[in-house]
């Protein structure tokens, strides 16, 4: 297979476009796959885009115009061969979120017949369930924009970016698996891939069938409460069903893939004496841009041209702290992400479009022991602490609040130009009575400098809302180099055991742990 890479294509390129520059190179009548995108707005004067293309002879081909032109091999994704040991029983997976699924599929695909067991709802009950959510405040605690099929990032916009390595073709394999489910093929060339808010209920449901129809097995609305153990070895889950009542399961090995926000789990399983550290983490806050004054910062006036811009922002406050924008949202909301009663935290969501009126990041401040003290659960603590906060800043509403009175230090009573995009009530606030004045700091340390980087980033009207504290687990669930616990048998995976941030990683991460099952075991069929 031959690459050619670093075509330049126009801001409305066409086939056409794409045709005349592959003619320079010396391919005719060859078929060609686009293997790339990506767009370059480094010179706004300059903006293109980038792309790759693959075809299966090199034979004529000729560089033209800094065209790079190479041979590639791409591995295809293949599993491991099948262990010897007998399960003595089929696998359970703790959680429907990416990890969990994935792993699922892949056991199902090569004989493992898994058990997933999800607390939450099925996509589209969820659904229904988290927008009366957000239009009365009726919040299901296992149901709800973190619990449930797909887990948090079905409402995260979709993001399937990653810096993890791929010299397995995971990653890869993972984007054919949503594809085959729905995802448009663009993830598969686009180097900012993403599914969008709106797609994702539905691919997740048919990732589920294609999984069931492979032999395993769903149960909704169903809680792990215990392990069963003997000889130091995981036997069985205690678990609540449907019903709401006592069962005992019994199972070969676990797969924890419970998610980062399944605190109640995570505390049961440290009371049965799986190893769990406190890790780092980050807390701060959302903001909002009207998504056009974005994309003009970013790309001169040919923004209307181009997809609705994204950015990244790192700094440091004034004390040393790491500041950053998380998880931006083009054309997107904010929504209320809660999962306990009486706490608030806020993430945000795009559509697939990315076309809604305003753009949102979180602007968080990296935290540690320093911050939140020692102990194991010092830093859940402190999450459900500024929770808390947010609670009682907005009255059981989410707190909003201008950047400009956040600086100032008070709290707002009108809104200016920019109407906020949030899925749930949000009450004027005051938001340095829910971080602490350190957070407060940090973040309004960078602000400026934010502000030199895209034009108006730190205009006074931009709107805050909070709290931004469920960036990652703060918590790392410990395991070996085989993906195992201590608990022999229990396999700590995904976003919530800490060894992932994002739907991508926590997938492959999945699919690492079943690939473990897979070269121990003898299937379960």
């Amino acid at each position: 297979m031959i690459r050619i890479s670093n075509i330049k294509l126009p801001p409305e390129y066409t086939g056409a476009d794409i045709e005349k520059r592959l003619r320079r190179i010396g391919v005719k009548n060859q078929e060609y796959v686009l293997s790339r995108l990506s767009l370059d707005a480094r010179k706004k004067e300059e903006i293109h885009y980038l792309a790759s293309f693959d075809l299966e002879s090199g034979s004529g081909l000729r560089p033209y115009g800094g065209a790079g032109i190479s041979e590639i091999n791409e591995r295809p994704y293949t599993a491991p061969e099948h262990g010897v040991s007998e399960l003595s029983g089929r696998p359970v997976i703790i959680g429907a979120g990416p990890a969990g699924m994935f792993a699922g599929l892949l056991l199902a695909l090569y004989g493992y017949a898994p058990l997933i067991i999800e607390r939450g709802a099925p996509a589209d009950e969820r659904m229904k369930t988290v927008n009366e959510f957000w239009e009365n405040g009726s919040l299901d605690p296992d149901s709800n924009p973190c619990f449930g099929e797909g887990g948090a990032g079905t409402f995260s916009d979709g993001k399937l970016t990653t810096g993890i390595k791929d010299k397995h073709g995971r990653i890869r394999q993972i984007l054919r698996w949503f594809c085959e489910a729905g995802a448009d093929e663009d993830i598969l060339y686009w180097h900012k891939p993403h599914l969008g808010s709106d797609r994702l209920p539905g691919i997740m449901m048919n990732i589920r069938k294609k999984t069931e129809a492979a032999g395993g097995e769903y149960r909704f609305h169903t809680r792990a409460e215990k392990l069963i153990l003997k000889d130091g070895a995981v036997r069985g889950l205690l678990i609540k069903n449907s019903a709401g009542k006592p069962e005992e399961l019994s199972c070969g090995c676990v797969i924890l893939a419970c998610g980062h926000s399944a605190r109640d789990t995570i505390r049961m399983l440290y009371s049965q004496g799986v190893p769990v550290e406190a890790k780092n983490f980050a807390v701060g806050l959302r903001i909002e841009h009207p998504a056009a004054m974005i994309s003009r910062a970013q790309y001169g006036e040919q923004y209307k041209k181009l997809p609705t811009a994204d950015y990244k922002l790192t700094g440091r406050s004034d004390d040393g702290h790491g500041v950053y924008s998380f998880c931006m949202c083009p054309g997107g909301s904010v929504i209320n992400s809660s999962t306990e009663a009486g706490m608030i935290c806020v993430n945000g969501m795009s559509l697939k479009a990315r076309d809604g009126r305003n753009s949102n990041s979180a602007i968080v401040v990296g935290v540690g022991p320093a911050d939140f003290g020692e102990g194991v659960f010092a830093g859940m603590d402190m999450q459900r602490k500024l929770e808390k906060a947010a609670w009682r800043a907005g009255n059981g509403n989410i707190p909003v609040q201008l950047l400009g009175d956040f600086m100032n230090g008070k709290g707002s009573v009108q809104l200016g130009d920019i109407q906020p995009d949030i899925k749930g009530a949000y009450s004027l606030s005051n938001l340095r009575e829910v971080l602490t004045d350190g957070l407060s700091s940090s973040i309004i340390s960078v602000m400026p400098y934010f502000g030199k980087r895209i034009e108006g980033f730190d205009r006074y009207d931009a709107v805050l809302s909070g709290v931004e504290s469920r960036t990652s687990s703060p918590v790392r669930i410990n395991r070996d180099a085989n993906y195992e616990s201590s608990i022999k048998g229990l396999f700590p995976c995904g976003e919530g055991a800490g060894y992932a941030g994002g739907i991508t990683s926590a997938a492959a991460d999945g699919m690492k742990t079943a690939e473990e099952i897979i070269g121990r075991y003898r299937p379960w069929i």
